[in-house]
């Protein structure tokens, strides 16, 4: 009975040191890049992401934000510049304080106030929703 206790609290204890240092450091467990405010860098990154900010360019299948504010996984990102891509099923909405719209990728516009959701995987940050007229401080301070 005592050896079934012995090995029962190794094991327990063997998982308890084991399970938390195999998860890494973030979402991923690829932990914190060198990160250049366009996702690159982030090696391992993964989950899902929500950004408040401007757009500062406007690409073929991508969209530069000014990050103002957003989740854990752009925190390192704030005050910088991030590319985002754009997809075929990326939704684009338009919010005018009561009403929300849908518009197209055609309608975005440099200096517009966007919120962005969407999902990274290494360095790839892909839109799943585009809302203008965001309110800027819809998200908590860091």
């Amino acid at each position: 009975m005592k050896k079934m206790l012995v090995i029962l609290v190794v094991l327990l204890l063997a998982f308890a040191v084991v399970i938390p240092a195999a998860a890494g450091n973030g979402p991923g467990g690829g932990g914190k890049g060198g990160g250049s405010g366009t996702g690159q860098g982030q090696q391992g990154t993964r989950g899902t992401f929500a950004i408040t900010g401007t757009i500062a360019a406007i690409g073929t299948n991508t969209v530069t934000m000014n990050v103002v504010r957003g989740n854990k996984l752009v925190q390192p990102y704030l005050g910088t510049e991030l590319t985002v891509t754009v997809t075929s099923r990326t939704r684009y909405l338009y919010k005018d304080g009561t009403t929300t719209s849908a518009i197209g990728f055609a309608d975005l516009k440099v200096g517009q106030p966007v919120s962005v959701n969407g999902r990274v995987v290494n360095t790839i940050w892909t839109t799943s929703r585009i809302t203008v007229g965001a309110s800027l401080s819809c998200l908590p301070l860091p």
